[in-house]
């Protein structure tokens, strides 16, 4: 790309930021002048002795409270990062001709021109969304059809009002060191996170393809299904049609009436770092538990949960059964005074158990049901796996209608990896949304990894849903790994490769003869990565937890090196963590800790989480090992 091109963008980066400042300062004149102008009238008001003019003062601060500027100069909150996409149209309407759109997270006047349009503004971004460069364009936006051509897309990498990153169909230009340097085509995603030492969720604004935003703008009732292999952009396309909905249709969608169920605590803290300019942070995102938990409560139910009681039925109490069996026992049962008795009341029918459970555990779980019984009058100690299950029986018997506020009718519910949560956790979200059903349910059943949680009932769950009126979209493009991490992933998990946006390096094996060796080369690998790319977020990935904490122990003197096996952070540096907690989650670069046949079989689990835990790297794998590796893997090497 031409250096006046460079600095034609770094200039209107700067007029942009000017045109910020001036918003915001006459933002703040005009409400100063609002607020004096009220003022004054109060104080003759006060003054006053003729009731027809106090009433008379009393009318026109009426009116200028109506006319309250601050209903409608909201302030610029982007100030920073004022835009993120642009595209070069000429308009074969000469009274428009050449111009340069701009797209960021909020719109921006100066004066009385545009200069910053809202992405969700679907009516003028579809220029920059549904059409590639080099394409005629029709389209009808405001009053008249619209036609010319695309002459460039443009997406921005901002941060602190420095451009430093400008990719087009031509590539990459990355600023480094105060100088620009092309890049050529590479992970767009990677060279944004590593050129700031920002690891959380990309802001996929600037990012978004054709197919991605026509899911985003779907209709608003009714339940999109997304599905995809990793890295396809799931759970980004369902956050931002989210935000498309809040922004589009705010009548509707109130924020703090809308959900946001993640897999972990992980993935909630991926999101609400990465999200509240995106959702604001009044709307909840919750694990199904801790959402679960919160609704008992604001329905007066208290009890204490945790993973001890009950322990081995967790599983059980997953089953497509055990809905079954919840159902017709509130059928034939009448419910007792209290919501925690009838759970007991429950798990003690070991008929309609037996009837739809094949188990040796239904005597456990009638065990476990008088135990409950017992301790009703208390605060009972439950376990996590009771939450749902006692949260929808209160559903069933009551009826959304007698539920608070708090609990039912949510405007809008997006699920993400749904094809881990069971089918009466499924089916408690769906009863809490509005009639209207709008849902976004984000699911990969390649990616399911707890094999506790059977098929069945997520089948049963599509089904349900197809019967309402349900529709799909299927990704089918990788954005995240490149097509070398894409190849191993296939052939360990048979799913197809599909098409893959990104190149990088070959995955690399290291092979040491016992664990000390490996520890060693590991730490001298990770040290001199730290010292090289300081702005890098690699993981070290291992199965279980003891084996995470065994290797931080080995490595917790070299600085940027940290343990994370439950809330995760995202700055630059390494992290150490187990399979199951990097769900959803990805790292410019991820080392594979000793991945034997025991640790991931041959089965559809064990596949499974090979799966997710290889396709979390971006660019750069490696797959340290001192054991045999698992056949899902010896024949790739």
């Amino acid at each position: 790309m031409p250096e006046k091109f460079v600095l034609q963008e770094e200039q209107r980066l700067s007029d942009i930021c000017l045109a910020v400042d001036r918003y915001g300062l006459d933002r703040k004149a005009r409400l100063a002048e609002h607020d004096r102008k009220i003022k004054a009238l109060e104080v003759d008001r006060l003054e006053s002795v003729d009731p027809r003019e106090k009433d008379h003062l009393t009318g026109q601060i009426q009116r200028l409270w109506q006319y309250d500027p601050a209903k409608y100069l909201i302030p610029f909150e982007q100030k920073d990062v004022p835009y993120l996409a642009g595209v070069i149209i000429h308009d074969d309407d000469p009274k428009i001709g050449r111009k340069h759109l701009l797209f960021g997270k909020q719109g921006l006047i100066d004066g009385s021109k545009v200069v910053v349009v809202d992405w969700r503004k679907a009516e003028v971004s579809k220029l920059y969304y549904e059409w590639d460069e080099g394409e005629n364009y029709e389209e009808d936006i405001g009053p008249r059809e619209r036609s010319g051509i695309i002459e460039k897309k443009i997406s921005y990498g901002t941060r602190k009002r420095q451009l430093l990153t400008i990719q087009t169909g031509d590539g990459i230009l990355v600023k480094t060191d105060g100088a620009w340097q092309e890049q050529g085509q590479q992970n767009a995603s990677v060279v944004r996170k590593e050129s700031v030492g920002d690891h959380r969720m990309v802001d996929i604004v600037a990012l978004i393809s054709r197919d991605q935003f026509k899911l985003i703008t779907q209709k608003h009732e009714g339940c999109l299904y997304l599905t995809g292999g990793a890295g396809c952009g799931k759970t980004t396309v369902a956050l931002h049609r989210l935000s498309y909905l809040l922004f589009n249709h705010p009548e509707i969608f109130r924020p703090q009436r809308c959900l946001v169920v993640m897999f972990n605590r992980s993935l909630c803290d991926y999101v609400r770092q990465t999200s509240t300019d995106l959702l604001t942070d009044r709307l909840p995102v919750e694990t199904f538990h801790s959402w679960a938990a919160k609704a008992l409560r604001s329905l007066g139910v208290s009890a204490k949960f945790s993973a001890s009681p009950g322990k081995g039925l967790g599983p059980l109490k997953k089953q497509a059964g055990m809905y079954q069996a919840l159902i017709e026992y509130t059928q034939v049962t009448q419910e007792p005074a209290h919501p925690v008795a009838d759970l007991g009341a429950f798990y003690s029918r070991e008929d309609l158990l037996q009837k739809h459970l094949t188990t040796r555990k239904i005597a456990q779980v009638a065990r476990d049901g008088q135990s409950i019984l017992v301790n009703e009058a208390q605060t009972p100690e439950l376990a996590f796996d009771d939450a749902g299950i006692l949260l929808h029986l209160i559903q069933l018997r009551r009826g959304n209608d007698q539920c608070p506020d708090a609990l039912g009718w949510y405007d809008h519910i997006l699920i993400d990896e749904a094809q881990d949560l069971s089918l009466i956790e499924l089916k408690t979200l769906t009863f809490a949304s509005s009639k209207r059903r709008s849902m976004t349910v984000c699911a990969d059943e390649k990616q399911k990894i707890l094999d506790f949680v059977d098929s069945e009932g997520f089948t049963a769950f599509q089904m349900d849903l197809k019967n309402q009126g349900l529709s799909s979209g299927q990704l089918d493009v990788s954005y995240r790994s490149t097509s070398q991490i894409m190849a191993l992933a296939s052939q360990v998990s048979g799913r197809p490769i599909g098409k893959v946006v990104n190149e990088g390096p070959d995955p690399r094996y290291h092979q040491w003869q016992n664990q000390n060796e490996s520890l060693a080369h590991l730490k001298h690998a990770i040290k001199v990565l730290l010292s090289r790319e300081t702005k890098s977020l690699t993981a070290i990935i291992c199965r279980y937890k003891v084996e995470a904490i065994s290797i931080y122990n080995a490595m917790k003197d070299l600085p940027g090196v940290r343990l994370q096996t439950s809330s995760l952070t995202f700055e630059p540096g390494v992290l150490i963590t187990n399979a199951h907690q990097v769900k959803g989650l990805e790292f410019g670069g991820v080392i594979l800790w000793n991945p034997t046949q025991k640790a991931y079989p041959v089965t559809e689990i064990g596949k499974n989480l090979l799966y997710v835990a290889i396709t979390r790297a971006s660019n750069r794998l490696a797959i340290y090992h001192h054991e045999p590796l698992t056949t899902l893997l010896r024949n790739n090497i």
